[in-house]
């Protein structure tokens, strides 16, 4: 919400610009003299100064403005001059020259919604021009930490080692990307795995046919492991298996974009090797990990109350007590890949939780990488997701995706339990519960001739729906909480109503995954623990802002109610309407903090120095 500080001495003027500019939905703060103006504009965050050039006493409009414009933290609030009658071209030109953006005339009520919006919208393009060079900043300084760190990655390469560390698996190549998926440094091995100059590539133009650049993307505290893609075939060249691990640099609480990734790439032939001390630290780990893992992944961190995911909730708790196959379906978003884990970890299988990609291959690849292959030539076994999910759970992503002939042997080895291996001549034992997650209605894709009517058939009895955000609207409160709680860098973080309108009208195309991003990025950009309109992304307030402008009759965010400790005051009484309501509403902000003096003033919205001044102006102890 826009606070708007209003530096006016007439009591009539205060009460009628307060009403009227409150009904628009902003905040304001009234000062009666200049020198209370300067000292309440010191102390809170004000977006627009309105100042009446003919105070009664002590300093006048003018040169309220002129101290404003020196006072390096408001140098950039505009400031407008309410004149009280028209005046002469050279008093206009004094305004101008105090550093006044705007005129207006008092009682002007139409011309007054006119000014203020404009005066607002520039300061939001000041602030938004900040922001962008405080990125450009940022960026600038995380190039100069990731020229260091690929330095110090380097030399761990050529030396076998980090400085000071234990020995490591040598990688075969290593990128440095940032958030947007831009590749801005590379070792020799990676330009020796794509054959051209990589730095300022985006990563989908090197790897087109893989995921990797949305796993990078998206990856921002937890290390990935074992994405494996394919590389195109160049001149001289076969396609190349490459096996990937993304590591995030974990970024400063006070940063506004994530740091860096780090990509290890190795080549896909050969076996990667596991330093013997590591593997024993994570066993010794794996106990604490996999209790930690089974208090989050439970049916109730679903969160919300609709029918619907109540009914999901219910059938992921039986679902889980099962060893049945199961079939998730649900839109880009909605939380498959969340459903497939508490499957597991609320199930009593002890083994691994495999996720395969049936996107992120190409079709030659897709029958090696699910089933594994025996030992050939020179080739060295190879462990499929089958193997790798041995005693745990396998989780197919976007099964719609799978070559139908592997569909087919799919449903294959859910009949019969066991499977066999590429260039294998036995078969052998898959000890794995099989979920499959799709974003398509898969009936329809039997009746297309592009899915499996057998495989379908098989989940018959255990098909789940997850369903979209905009489909449960109830479930958006909620849901915006808890993130906000995960993702909040100021306590009690909120939203201002006006973000909040936003919010409630986007339509939420990718659902949950759309709404964490959205706002665990507002949370990195905003100042303040309420996130305003302007902290949201331009895309969705730009979205907003058209449906509100098509549609006059849109509900806008409306002034909050009038709390109900106001005092009743007669209209013809004597004593100053403002005096009276500012006296209870001290009072009522001491009562409600038992008396905290500092709460208190936090409450109100007033600096420590501006409460007590206050509190001796009305003789409250």
């Amino acid at each position: 919400m826009n606070r708007i500080l209003l530096i006016e001495d007439d009591t009539s003027a205060q009460l009628l610009y307060k009403n009227r500019l409150s009904d628009l939905g902003y905040d304001v703060v009234v000062a009666p003299t200049g020198a209370a103006g300067l000292m309440e504009a010191r102390a809170a965050g004000f977006d627009l100064f309105l100042v009446d050039i003919d105070l009664g006493k002590g300093i006048d409009g003018y040169e309220v403005c002129r101290r404003l414009k020196t006072i390096p933290e408001l140098h950039g609030v505009p400031v407008v001059l309410i004149s009280g009658h028209v005046r002469a071209q050279e008093d206009l030109h004094k305004g101008y020259e105090a550093g006044c953006q705007s005129f207006l005339v008092k009682g002007d009520l139409m011309l007054l919604e006119d000014v203020v919006r404009a005066m607002l919208r520039i300061r939001s393009l000041q602030r938004d021009l900040a922001l962008q060079n405080r990125l450009l900043e940022e960026r600038h300084r995380r190039l100069e930490v990731a020229t260091t760190r690929t330095a110090d990655l380097e030399h761990a390469l050529s030396s076998g080692s980090p400085r000071g560390t234990a020995p490591i698996a040598r990688p075969d190549g290593v990128l440095v990307v940032d958030g947007d998926g831009i590749v801005s440094k590379a070792d020799r091995g990676a330009r020796e795995l794509f054959g051209h100059e990589l730095e300022g590539r985006h990563l989908a133009s090197l790897a087109p046919e893989s995921r990797l650049e949305a796993l990078v993307r998206d990856a921002r505290t937890e290390v990935q492991e074992g994405i494996r893609f394919l590389l195109p075939e160049r001149a001289g060249r076969f396609p190349r298996q490459v096996v990937a691990s993304i590591v995030p640099l974990v970024p400063h609480p006070d940063r506004v974009e994530p740091m860096p990734r780090i990509v290890l790439l190795h080549d896909g032939r050969r076996p990667i090797e596991s330093n013997v001390g590591d593997v024993a630290a994570l066993r010794r780990e794996r106990g604490p990990l996999l209790e930690a893992a089974r208090e989050v992944f439970q049916p109730q961190a679903l969160l919300g109350t609709s029918s619907a995911v109540r009914e999901l909730r219910a059938r992921l708790a039986r679902a889980a007590r099962s060893e049945a196959p199961v079939l998730l379906l649900g839109p880009a978003g909605s939380g498959k890949g969340f459903a497939a884990r508490i499957l597991h970890f609320s199930g009593a299988r002890g083994g691994p939780f495999v996720t395969f990609p049936c996107a992120s291959l190409a079709p030659r690849e897709y029958e090696r990488e699910l089933f594994g292959s025996a030992k050939s030539g020179q080739e060295p076994e190879q462990a499929g997701a089958f193997q790798l999910a041995q005693g745990g759970t396998l989780y197919l992503q976007d099964i719609e995706r799978l070559p139908l002939a592997l569909q087919q042997r799919l449903e294959a080895v859910l009949a019969s339990g066991r499977l066999t291996r590429v260039g294998a001549s036995s078969d052998e034992k898959a000890d794995v519960r099989l979920v499959l997650g799709s974003r398509r209605d898969l009936a329809r894709e039997v009746d297309a001739g592009q899915f499996s009517s057998a495989l379908l058939a098989r989940f018959a009895g255990e098909i789940l729906r997850l369903p979209a955000l905009a489909e449960s609207p109830a479930d958006l409160d909620i849901l915006t909480q808890h993130l906000l709680s995960r993702h909040a860098r100021f306590e009690e973080t909120r939203l201002a109503p006006e973000a909040a309108a936003a919010l409630a009208q986007h339509d939420w195309p990718e659902n949950v995954r759309e709404l964490a991003r959205t706002l665990q990025s507002a949370c990195e950009v905003a100042h303040t623990n309420e996130l305003g309109l302007e902290d949201l992304p331009v895309p969705l307030v730009d979205a907003y802002r058209a449906r509100s402008e098509a549609d006059p009759r849109a509900p806008l965010p409306r002034p909050r109610p009038r709390s109900g400790f106001l005092p009743e005051v007669s209209i013809d009484s004597t004593v100053s309407l403002l005096d009276v309501y500012e006296k209870h509403a001290l009072l009522h902000a001491l009562s409600e903090t038992g008396g905290d003096k500092l709460a208190a003033a936090r409450l109100v919205g007033v600096g420590k120095s501006t409460f007590y001044r206050k509190l001796k102006t009305h003789g409250i102890k």
